[in-house]
């Protein structure tokens, strides 16, 4: 197929186009957004799918907005050696025309719904859908690389390139063992349909019988569970009645011994009664003994302390004398050393007095010198305030005056010069408007008056005679530029305070010293006032050391200076206005001294200061160690003295205490109470024992734990028998349940049913493993010729490939003859890793290949790209473009963009711009 010529009418935004293309070559059809590029392709879709009367939502859609008017479509194209003419109205004056040219020139023509009929059938006998679809690529399609195994017309076309036909696998034969395989397996290989259900249903037969089996079993175990239990409980009932006998023979002697147990509990509380008699009975005796070994203790250690404390009292006496003879001579040092301190304080003072003046002096010195570069700076800048001429002045004023003598030239030039000259007695009168010049009233005798007449000159003779001149019109304006030019020089004069130029030039150079003599003066006040402003250092060094009386004698201003270098000849006619600044400042004279001698005074006083404080150091810490210790010894006192009083207090009470005590119970008392509660203690003793000995003889003590024992065995044999009794009511219920559900029927009808539908599966099972055979065995053989004949598309796609990408460029085909891994470089990637530019370049170059293929045979068709490359970067547009150029030479490609740049290195290509 060949698509010659499209033409639209109110065809969405197209009010009428008709684009016409060539048959063979690359066409690249440009135009902006929504011009109506991709509705060609949607037109020719269109043309064929729908009948006119059609009422399908997509002819709504392709009329315009708020037009009542038909969509309509002619499309001219070559199909199987035919030429048609298909022309398709839609919605209002429906109508479907089709004329087909023969090879041999005849015409056939037919309307209605037989065009219809006929271009379809026309259409679907030589244009393969896959094939179609595969090389029509819409907007936003570009990067779907193409799977075209199902296209009839490159099929047919590998396998007459590669000669190998697929023997044995027709399509109609393909697609019947693949329509039996599909009704037992799906294509993933698992089982669907009746084979699947029927796997369900012997699944759900098996559970049925297992379920049955299941319940007859346990119906067996509840028998056998009946039996058992049955035993159990007779064993249980027997020994529970052999166990409640044995407790009532241990219940009777449980009651024989308790008397017994009575006694021996009526002893063991008396004996109890008598031992903690004597327990208090012993406490006091002990008491009383460590009463008496404490007031024995105290007596002797409060005579020791006693003796301590008279010794103590004398050490800290002595020590006391120490510290005061250490203090007395600590107060010597410090007071020599504050006659030190004095000495080096005078030296210090002496030192920092000659140090202050000679710094005053040097300051002093550095004062002068800045009072007089300030008096220059404020000289220079009282010049500079007078001065009102700069550059910019003196420029302007040589402009003007330039002006006045090139207008007043011009004047010259221009207006009549007129010489009057009086030779008689007559008198001769002048009078003139616009002269240059001072005009006289009246002409002495032999007088001459020349004059330059602009405007209107009269000389006349008083009753004789009367000249009038006046000059040309132009005379006027050169006149008015004279005068402009004077004004203007006179404006800028007065402005600058100046006569003439001269002047200003004059006061131009003085401003230039001036300024530069501002300059020279700032440099060196900066450099004086570095380091702050000596007037402040000097004021407070006057006051340090001030001497009212030599301050007086020198009236308190420092000298004149005199012979200050710099160009002081242009100051002075000014007065300087610091001539005042330190009026207010007192400076004393320096005292006459030597500073180096003063330093080493004062190095002496340090020295013999240092000397002083180190004997004061030695002092000090003789002093401390003698109140230390003084400290110590009348701590050690004080501490002697607390614990001897607190021993005679404690000796007191010890005494006081031993006296209560025996007012109570004198100490023979308390030996005799003892004695007597020890013999009490022995007898009751001796009666438990033998108590105890009746006890052991008749077991009375194990009788309660055996009892107990016995009563709780019991429990259990009678819990263990009512559990038996409700497990055995319980399992004979449940086999009464059994007998009424029929149990051993149920499981019959199971078995009988899963036979059943094991024999339908396996019926089926034989039925699908066929078909899988066959399928499997056809398919391996198809794999095996597909992969002899996918050899023409792949090594077409790698001879294009490999313009673009280079010699080591490779492909590698799936099943469905689309590209599944590209190589390069010796590096393989899948198609789905490789970059969107990659990706959209590899399906275009694949679709090329296939065009390429099937470009000889009838089913051929145009590729078509709607705004393809659109990933690309500049090297692979280029190398693509020449691509598309060279697929231009074996069949039709047909190319829609808003972008034409992308398209600039298609060589041959036909561009067609489509207008809004």
């Amino acid at each position: 197929m060949r698509l010659h010529a499209l033409t639209l009418r109110n065809f969405r935004g197209v009010a009428e186009r008709t684009v016409r293309l060539p048959s063979i070559g690359t066409t690249v059809v440009v135009g902006d957004n929504e011009v109506g590029k991709s509705s060609l392709v949607e037109a020719f879709g269109l043309i064929f799918d729908l009948p006119d009367d059609s009422k399908s939502t997509r002819i709504r859609d392709i009329q315009p907005v708020g037009q009542d008017v038909a969509p309509e479509v002619t499309a001219e194209l070559t199909l199987g050696g035919r030429e048609l003419i298909y022309t398709k109205r839609w919605l209002k004056n429906r109508s479907t025309e089709l004329t087909v040219v023969e090879s041999d020139g005849r015409r056939t023509s037919w309307t209605g719904r037989e065009a219809h009929n006929e271009a379809e059938r026309l259409f679907h006998e030589h244009v393969d859908p896959v094939l179609w679809q595969t090389l029509m690529v819409s907007q936003g399609q570009s990067l779907v690389l193409p799977t075209p195994a199902d296209a009839e017309p490159l099929i047919t076309a590998v396998t007459a390139e590669s000669g190998t036909p697929v023997d044995g696998a027709s399509m109609p034969l393909v697609s019947a063992v693949e329509h039996e395989y599909l009704r037992y397996w799906t294509r993933g290989g698992r089982a669907t349909g009746d084979f699947a259900r029927s796997e369900k249903t012997v699944t759900a037969a098996e559970l049925t019988a297992a379920q049955a089996l299941k319940a007859m079993e346990e119906v067996q175990q509840d028998i056998r569970r009946a039996e058992r239990l049955t035993l159990d409980l007779a064993d249980v009932d027997s020994r529970l009645s052999d166990q409640l006998t044995a407790v009532e023979e241990v219940r009777e002697r449980k009651q024989a011994t308790d008397e017994i147990l009575l006694r021996r509990d009526s002893v063991r509380s008396r004996a109890e009664t008598a031992r903690a008699r004597l327990e208090n009975h012993t406490r006091t005796r002990v008491e009383r003994e460590r009463l008496l070994d404490e007031v024995e203790r105290f007596t002797k250690t409060d005579a020791e302390l006693t003796e301590r404390r008279a010794d103590a009292d004398v050490v800290a006496k002595a020590a006391a004398e120490t510290v005061q003879a250490a203090e007395a001579a600590l107060a010597d040092v410090i007071e020599l050393k504050d006659l030190r301190r004095s000495d080096v304080q005078d030296a210090e003072r002496r030192v920092s007095e000659l140090v202050d003046r000679a710094e005053l002096e040097r300051l002093l010195d550095q004062q002068t010198e800045l009072a007089d570069v300030r008096a220059r700076i404020a000289a220079a800048g009282t010049i500079l305030d007078r001065i009102k001429v700069d550059d910019a002045t003196v420029a302007a004023l040589e402009d003007a005056r330039a002006a006045v003598v090139e207008a007043r030239a011009a004047l010259a030039v221009g207006v009549p010069e007129v010489v009057v000259r009086r030779l008689g007695a007559e008198p001769v009168e002048l009078s003139a408007s616009g002269v240059d010049g001072r005009v006289p009233a009246e002409l002495g005798f032999d007088e001459t008056a020349e004059l330059l007449v602009s405007g209107e000159l009269v000389v006349g003779v008083p009753g004789q005679v009367e000249v009038v001149v006046r000059a040309g019109g132009e005379a006027a304006t050169l006149r008015s530029r004279v005068d402009d030019a004077v004004r203007v020089e006179k404006e800028l004069l007065k402005k600058a305070g100046v006569k003439d130029v001269a002047a200003a030039r004059e006061l131009l150079r003085k401003a230039d010293t001036a300024t530069a003599e501002l300059h020279e003066a700032r440099r060196t006040e900066r450099s004086l006032t570095a380091n702050g402003d000596p007037g402040e250092r000097i004021a407070v060094l006057t006051a340090r050391l001030g001497d009212p009386e030599e301050t007086e004698e020198s009236g308190g201003k420092p000298a004149a200076v005199e012979g200050v270098p710099g160009q002081m000849s242009l100051f002075e006619e000014f007065a300087s206005p610091l001539d005042t600044l330190f009026d207010d400042f007192e400076v004393p004279e320096p005292e006459q001294g030597d500073l180096a001698g003063a330093q080493r005074l004062l190095d002496q006083a340090r020295a013999e200061l240092a000397a002083v404080e180190r004997m004061l150091t030695d002092a000090e810490f003789a002093v401390a160690q003698s109140r230390k210790a003084a400290e110590e010894d009348r701590s050690e006192a004080q501490q002697a003295r607390a614990r001897a009083e607190l021993a005679g207090e404690r000796l007191a009470a010890a005494l006081e205490t031993l006296e209560t005590a025996r007012g109570l119970l004198d100490d023979d008392a308390v030996s005799s109470a003892e004695s007597e509660a020890t013999a009490e203690v022995e007898a009751v003793l001796a009666e438990l024992t033998g108590v105890q000995a009746q006890v052991d003889a008749a077991g009375a003590d194990q009788v309660a734990g055996e009892l107990a024992d016995a009563l709780a065995v019991a429990g259990r044999l009678q819990s263990e028998r009512d559990g038996l009794r409700d497990a055995l009511r319980t399992t004979e219920g449940r086999l009464e349940q059994s007998g009424r559900d029929g149990l051993a029927t149920r499981r019959d009808l199971a078995d009988l049913e899963l036979a059943a539908v094991r024999a339908e599966h396996e019926r089926l099972q034989r039925r699908a493993e066929a078909a899988r055979r066959v399928y499997e065995t056809l398919g391996r053989h198809r794999a095996e010729a597909q992969t002899k004949y996918s050899e023409p598309l792949q090594s077409r796609i790698e001879a294009l490939g490999r313009g673009v990408y280079g010699p080591s460029f490779r492909v590698r085909l799936d099943d469905d003859l689309a590209v599944a891994e590209r190589e390069l470089d010796g590096v393989r990637l899948p198609v789905e890793a490789l970059s969107t530019g990659a990706q959209e370049q590899l399906a275009i170059i694949t679709r090329l290949a296939i065009s390429h293929l099937v470009s000889t045979g009838d089913g051929s068709v145009p590729v078509i790209f709607d705004d393809a490359l659109g990933w690309s970067d500049k090297a692979r547009l280029r190398d693509m473009g020449a691509l598309l150029g060279r697929a231009g030479d074996h069949g039709q490609i047909i190319i829609l963009t808003c972008m034409p740049d992308r398209y600039e290195y298609v060589p041959k290509a036909t561009f067609i711009k489509l207008d809004g």
